[in-house]
């Protein structure tokens, strides 16, 4: 990658400053919406070895295979916290992660659960609330977005 690539979580920092540090083990995510944005960024870049380490024992598969994954990521977008700081043993972070799979847009919404044990937060499951394939069509520039932000579509995923 290079230096000055863009981090894949949405932070508006590069790769290496942001979820790059966590995924090289030069540091580790001090609140869950941290942990969220770093495992989004390894799902792009198909890091299985982060999303394992990352994932609480009593809910992490055996094995995590990425690489017949068709799916690209897209963009990352964080709804919702609910604790997950620093202080806290637990939090959630609600979420939308828009997708291209087999040049399909998708969008998936999910309520993900961390647990803080160990000296780290660690991802345990999440409920998703859809998941689905986006209509084919772009829309116009000023029509609502599909993503169901509420902003126009040239404003949040026509970019």
């Amino acid at each position: 990658m290079n230096f000055l690539t863009p981090c894949f979580c949405g932070s508006g920092l590069v790769y290496e400053a942001c979820c790059g540090i966590y995924h090289a083990g030069e540091a580790k995510p001090a609140r869950a919406e941290v942990l969220m944005r770093a495992r989004y960024s390894a799902f792009v870049t198909k890091n299985e070895s982060y999303l394992l380490l990352t994932w609480a024992a009593k809910t992490r598969p055996n094995v995590l295979d990425l690489s017949g994954d068709r799916t690209v990521w897209q963009k990352l977008e964080i709804i919702s916290t609910q604790l997950g700081l620093e202080s806290d043993r637990e939090g959630w972070v609600e979420f939308k992660a828009h997708y291209q799979l087999d040049s399909s847009p998708h969008l998936m919404h999910e309520r993900s659960y961390f647990q803080y044990t160990s000296g780290g937060w660690y991802y345990v499951d999440g409920d998703v609330r859809f998941l689905k394939q986006a209509p084919s069509e772009k829309p116009g520039k000023n029509a609502p977005c599909t993503c169901g932000s509420g902003k126009k579509f040239k404003r949040c995923c026509g970019r």
